[in-house]
């Protein structure tokens, strides 16, 4: 099998668990909805939605998911693409959005899509690309949407090149666990998601937050960004970090290269200076 077929294969598997996990997480319940407004806000940081016209900008979400952040773009656009090419996830943005005319679902990938080329003024992706194998290919294949001045605002896993020695340590450990945890079949992968988010995601969140209410500083005690979510979130969030076969992780400077060579303005790059790290913007050449 050529590096070709076996990229592939390792996508598509990608694709079918992340359909599992957005069937099994769809965010339908209001209990949610004020954490994931403060998280988007927080993906947000290096961008001001109120400078797109709402009756005639349009964005994209690649890598839709359940939906969660594309219906938070739907009251600054005018039309809203989300593309998401996953079966499981796919059913849950029909169901959604059914009865929103201004969303437009596309059972599509990154790399293969309708969405005309040059006709973004916003291009959105928040924790998908680095779960594609060539992730500079998928950003120049994202690229080639925005029209000359729009902008892209995209999350991607760093490499922990703000944390202290013992930070990467623990999260290369458990890297090791997430190798042989990703393997598992899908049923198997969400139990074992479940009992992290019981056992170590829920306690660290919860410390973090107990001691930054007494006003410590909790910036380098992992997972102290979840203080506040509700379980459910952590649930998603460990089957997420544990359960996807493919994770790759980029500093500063490699983001900043791969951006350089698809075609955007390097002088207008915003890193966010706040977790989740790194969130990014930049506008198109």
């Amino acid at each position: 099998m050529s590096q070709h077929e076996k990229d592939q294969n390792l996508d598509q598997q990608v694709i079918d668990s992340f359909g599992h996990e957005w069937a099994a997480f769809d965010y339908a319940e209001s209990e949610t909805d004020e954490a994931l407004d403060s998280q988007f806000l927080a993906y947000c940081t290096p961008i001001d939605l109120s400078q797109f016209n709402a009756k005639s900008s349009v964005a994209a979400d690649f890598g839709a998911g359940s939906g969660r952040w594309a219906s938070r773009l739907l009251p600054h656009f005018s039309l809203v693409y989300a593309l998401e090419p996953s079966d499981g996830a796919n059913k849950v943005l029909k169901k959604k959005f059914s009865k929103e005319s201004r969303m437009t679902i596309l059972q599509e990938t990154v790399g293969a899509n309708s969405i005309p080329a040059g006709s973004l003024d916003l291009a959105m992706s928040l924790g998908v690309l680095h779960h594609i194998p060539d992730t500079a290919l998928a950003i120049k294949a994202v690229a080639s949407k925005i029209k000359s001045g729009g902008v892209f605002l995209c999350y991607l896993y760093y490499k922990l090149d703000n944390k202290p020695i013992y930070y990467r340590g623990l999260f290369w450990a458990s890297n090791s666990i997430r190798w042989v945890i990703s393997r598992l079949p899908y049923v198997m992968r969400r139990l074992i998601a479940r009992i992290i988010a019981t056992a170590v995601y829920l306690p660290l969140a919860r410390t973090s937050k107990f001691l930054a209410k007494k006003g410590l500083n909790v910036s380098n005690i992992p997972l102290h960004h979840y203080a506040d979510m509700p379980f459910v979130m952590l649930q998603n969030d460990a089957l997420d970090r544990f359960g996807t076969r493919l994770e790759q992780r980029f500093s500063k400077k490699e983001i900043t290269e791969m951006l350089g060579n698809a075609g955007f303005d390097l002088s207008t790059l915003k890193f966010s200076d706040i977790e989740p790290f790194w969130t990014f913007s930049v506008k198109k050449l």
